[in-house]
């Protein structure tokens, strides 16, 4: 059975698939972040493709049985490029299709950082702890593991974050 919603998004991010098409994650105020394709996206007379780059804000009908596809979108606002990164922080860590109202006013704001979507995503650093040792300074939040680690953890006998182990490839930090 097909399902059909018309909702507003926030563009997280765009990229192609295949030659024509392209996939965009977007954080919908009904349904939560998705993973949508659409179909002939990157053909030069696309209408769509303008209107889905990262930051827009945009009106969006979405179709879907079992992969959602955008069926039709129009760019309603932007956000100020300064949150870009913190989209790219939703696109890695926020749940597919389990909508957040907090989260949502949050990005439509547009005035927001890293430390304030973790802590409306439930990782706050208020309570947090060294994974690893249980200190609760210095930390930084790992996106590979959802959680924080200690810098004397992180960078045992080391003396520079060019030389950390690969597992923590993924840092955020947050103050």
């Amino acid at each position: 059975m097909t399902v059909e919603h018309a909702t507003q998004a926030i563009i997280l991010s765009k990229e192609p698939f295949g030659e024509a098409d392209a996939q965009v994650f977007l954080y919908t105020r009904k349904l939560g972040k998705l993973l949508a394709r659409v179909i002939g996206a990157r053909k030069i007379l696309s209408k769509l493709n303008s209107h889905l780059e990262p930051l827009n804000v945009v009106y969006i009908r979405l179709v879907g049985k079992n992969k959602w596809h955008i069926a039709d979108a129009l760019k309603i606002g932007a956000l100020p490029t300064g949150v870009l990164e913190g989209l790219n922080l939703v696109r890695e860590i926020a749940p597919e299709e389990d909508p957040d109202p907090e989260l949502w006013t949050l990005l439509s704001s547009g005035i927001f950082g890293k430390s304030d979507i973790l802590r409306v995503l439930g990782f706050g650093k208020e309570l947090a702890a060294c994974q690893l040792c249980g200190l609760r300074n210095d930390l930084k939040f790992s996106t590979a593991h959802l959680a924080y680690f200690c810098v004397n953890c992180m960078f045992p006998a080391r003396k520079s974050v060019r030389e950390a182990p690969p597992i923590f490839k993924y840092l955020i930090y947050v103050s």
